[in-house]
């Protein structure tokens, strides 16, 4: 890199003279080291000696126009590189070299029109800009959300070729291995991935021996070859949609893998002795249309950045970013792209357009309900969209290695994957790290943003908390366009906090009152209402028991309980428990107390403040009221006096504080002499029997 940028120097400052020479040197730098292996390069980034090339008009300014050929190599040493070949209507395959941008929004067979200078057999392009889709093709057209890549649903028809070399004619596997590779592991693995939508089927063929060496790699060639050893064999090619070319270990690739990226038919070249499953899954993933799952490295303090390092494998938990001896399933934005998810009969992917919570199932197990929700990140000048995809994994079918102690450590099944994805830009998938401050090495699974964490965008006012992360899926609370949502435990108080005293079997009602503390930006929440009461047959009824309240907000609820007949008199603790639905670590409780009491014996008491009177007088009579020695206050009481002649007057009154009720009689002028009798009661009973008293007084 050192050297163009000097060369590139040295042709602004040299004389004229030297010219020439300089953009000889540049010709040569191009064709010996920009188009060398570089273990660095991954084919997609920025090549200054193509930049410098065109900058000085390098070859003849054309136009061409063929199908597009999207090759990736997947090498041994854990690099990769992908290859640009426009494929001519008279055959001519023609390199493409970009300057910067390669055109990660094409498939392979994809019809296009590309402007550019032919240099030396290659033809040299500033950008992905430069090549326009014609038409017709693998897309027909560009790949979004609703548009997904063709031909990735229903049985994919593949023919399996395994073929060996002139000098090396080593059958290293059989044809039933090769059989459960493909149509057994790898079926399975598509039937997965794709909830019951995709499938391999086909036939192994081979083995083939090819009139190629074992010390060269040439992938067309070795394709065409393998391609007319199945002809003569009588295979009718066209019978399947993907070609597969295995054969034993080839030195001279470097890679271990290697597919077109999309086409119909598509076409993948396996190198390995010994092919393992991750392997397979990878390169026919790249077949389906699939480009690499990475990872976007902000360092050790942040999870999102505008100027991160994208590690090209860098995706821990899908297929397509680091190799490892697991198969990990492909991730939302992928299975989007493929169709398996959130398109026809696929399970649904829940776009989140405003604050609230919000979830979704585990991620493996498909259903009808959300197995991802995404959310808008940002919108170009163009109109392109990029997005936020979450999804709760757990140890199920081939993720089932997240349960092992070798892989797992930490919180993938603890918590909620967060990828993000460009529409129509299949080469943007990024795993954004959550725990930025731990290690980014293979075999590191701790991605997640776990139960109770916050992930904040403040650049586009949005928080996502999970709130609950188990087997059943992922609770998630989203905050929009605002102020992260700050959760908090609600607040609980009962009335009354004692009972007034009650005999054993009585109903009592509290009133319960909660408060949603949590900050104004979070969405309503849903509080859970329960209660433990003393042990025994004691009865508690809500009238309800589910509590609905916006931040801010109380609300309040009756919880009717009832001691059993016999209770033992005492002072009993009753526990009430508020929780949100949806973050049940929020939680408050309080506390009332029931006070069961056997009535003392009720007495009454009645008496006159004289023993006889005169007519005229008033007769003041006194009611006394107790339960036990204890006055009773508020108990309504009558008094009935009745003359000697057996007239009766009844007079009402109430005790007061003490107990006491006082009630006048007057008398006439004319009251008769002789006898009368008071009698004093209440309707309040303590006592199965009326409570009352008597006495009498005198006229004379």
């Amino acid at each position: 890199m050192v050297g163009r940028i000097s060369i590139m120097k040295m042709r602004i400052c040299a004389p004229r003279i030297f010219g020439r020479a300089i953009f000889a040197g540049l010709t040569l730098l191009i064709s010996t080291v920009g188009f060398a292996h570089n273990p660095n390069d991954n084919g997609l980034a920025d090549d200054p000696a193509v930049a410098a090339l065109l900058q000085y008009g390098q070859g003849q300014a054309v136009q061409l126009e063929g199908q597009m050929e999207i090759v990736h190599q997947d090498f041994k040493d854990g690099h990769g590189r992908f290859l640009f070949t426009l494929k001519q209507v008279d055959g001519t395959r023609v390199p493409l070299k970009f300057a910067k941008h390669p055109p990660t929004h094409l498939l392979s067979g994809d019809h296009v029109r590309a402007n550019g200078r032919l240099s030396n057999g290659n033809l040299l392009l500033y950008s992905g800009s430069n090549v326009k889709q014609t038409g017709g093709g693998s897309t027909g057209g560009t790949v979004t959300p609703s548009i997904p890549v063709p031909n990735t649903l229903g049985p994919q028809s593949t023919l399996v070729m395994l073929v060996n070399f002139l000098d090396d004619t080593i059958q290293p596997y059989t044809v039933a291995d090769a059989q459960n590779m493909f149509f057994n592991t790898a079926s399975n693995f598509f039937t997965e991935n794709s909830y019951g939508q995709t499938s391999i089927t086909g036939t192994i063929v081979g083995w083939y021996t090819i009139p190629d060496s074992v010390t060269t790699c040439n992938m067309s060639q070795m394709a065409s070859d393998a391609r007319n050893a199945a002809t003569a064999a009588g295979v009718n090619l066209s019978s399947y949609t993907r070609y597969v070319y295995a054969f034993p270990d080839n030195g001279a690739c470097g890679w271990a893998g290697s597919s077109t990226v999309g086409g119909n038919p598509s076409e993948s070249w396996i190198n390995q002795s010994t092919p393992d499953s991750q392997t397979i899954h990878h390169e026919l993933g790249h077949a389906l249309g699939l480009w690499h799952s990475h990872s976007l490295d902000c360092g050790l303090t942040a999870a999102i950045c505008s100027s991160g390092n994208v590690v090209e494998y860098g995706d821990r938990l899908d297929t397509m970013g680091t190799p490892q001896t697991a198969s990990p399933h492909y991730n939302a934005f992928q299975k989007e792209r493929l169709g398996w998810l959130n398109h026809g009969a696929s399970p649904p992917i829940q776009t989140v357009t405003s604050s609230g919570t919000y979830t979704i199932g585990p991620y493996e197990a498909g259903g009808s309900g959300p197995a991802a929700v995404k959310i808008l990140k940002s919108t170009n000048s163009a109109g392109v969209k990029t997005w936020y995809y979450l999804e709760a994994r757990q140890a199920l079918g081939f993720d089932s290695f997240l349960a092992d102690s070798i892989y797992y450590t930490q919180n993938e099944t603890a918590g909620v994957l967060v990828h993000q994805g460009t529409d129509g830009d299949g080469n943007s998938s990024q795993l954004l790290d959550m725990t930025p401050a731990t290690p980014t090495s293979r075999g590191w699974f701790d991605a997640s943003l776990a139960t109770g964490q916050s992930f904040d965008d403040s650049t586009d006012g949005l928080s996502i908390t999970p709130t609950n992360v188990s087997s059943a899926g992922a609770t998630l609370e989203i905050t929009m366009n605002g102020s992260a949502c700050t959760k908090a435990n609600p607040g609980v108080t009962v009335s009354p906090s004692q009972s007034q005293a009650v005999t054993s079997g009585t109903s009592v009602n509290f009133s319960i009152t909660v408060t949603d503390n949590d900050s104004s930006s979070c969405a309503p929440a849903t509080f859970n209402l329960s209660d433990v009461l003393p042990s025994g047959s004691w009865s508690g009824q809500w009238n309800t028991a589910v509590l609905p309240l916006s931040p801010g907000k109380s609300g309040s609820v009756t919880l009717t309980v009832a001691s059993p007949a016999g209770t033992a008199d005492g002072y009993y603790t009753l526990a009430i428990f508020a929780s949100d639905a949806s973050a049940n670590t929020y939680a408050a409780s309080s506390s009332a107390t029931y006070l069961v009491s056997a009535p003392a014996a009720q007495v009454v008491s009645v008496a006159t403040n004289q023993t006889s009177y005169l007519p005229g007088q008033t007769v003041s009579i006194t009611v006394t009221m107790a339960d036990g020695t204890v006055p009773e206050a508020g108990t309504n009481v009558a008094v009935t006096v009745t003359t000697p002649g057996g007239k009766g007057t009844t007079l009402n009154g109430t005790t007061g504080s003490n107990g006491v009720a006082l009630i006048n009689y007057k008398l006439s002028r004319r009251a008769a002499t002789g006898t009368y009798q008071v009698q004093a009661g209440t309707s309040v009973l303590r006592t199965a029997s009326v409570a009352g008293a008597s006495t009498s007084f005198s006229v004379q």
